[in-house]
């Protein structure tokens, strides 16, 4: 009986942890795609700006080493703009370091009628 004890014990932690698991990026995520556009209505703006800001930061102190924009590109611009985009760790950054950034993009908070998507990925490649 005791043993039966202990296995549930176990098990209620292992379940209440399971959520705080699913939610941390994957080990072997070392780039992510951002994408923000309209869905219609106005582009937020202000939250066009921070997603630019947070990306350049980390470009400049080598959080981020690829980045590449898939839209907007020259011959074609979106009515709405917005941004499509994919930023890949820095050598021998640290996944910490990393996750970091991908957690600071995901504080982000658009105003309705904008979309925002984060996407976790094993690299960036150009389309």
């Amino acid at each position: 009986m005791l043993k039966f004890t202990c296995f549930m014990i176990v098990g209620a932690v292992l379940s209440i942890n399971t959520p705080v698991v699913a939610e941390s990026p994957a080990v072997n995520s070392r780039a992510v795609n951002i994408s923000i556009g309209s869905i219609g209505g106005s582009l937020d703006n202000a939250a066009l700006r921070t997603v630019r800001q947070v990306i350049g930061f980390a470009v400049g102190t080598s959080t981020v080493d690829k980045f590449i924009v898939y839209s907007p590109k020259s011959g074609s611009i979106p009515i709405e703009g917005g941004l499509s985009a994919c930023a890949e760790a820095g050598f021998g950054i640290s996944n910490t370091r990393f996750n970091a950034f991908i957690q600071e993009l995901r504080s982000i908070n658009p105003k309705p009628g904008t979309f925002y998507n984060i996407e976790l990925t094993a690299t960036c490649k150009p389309r």
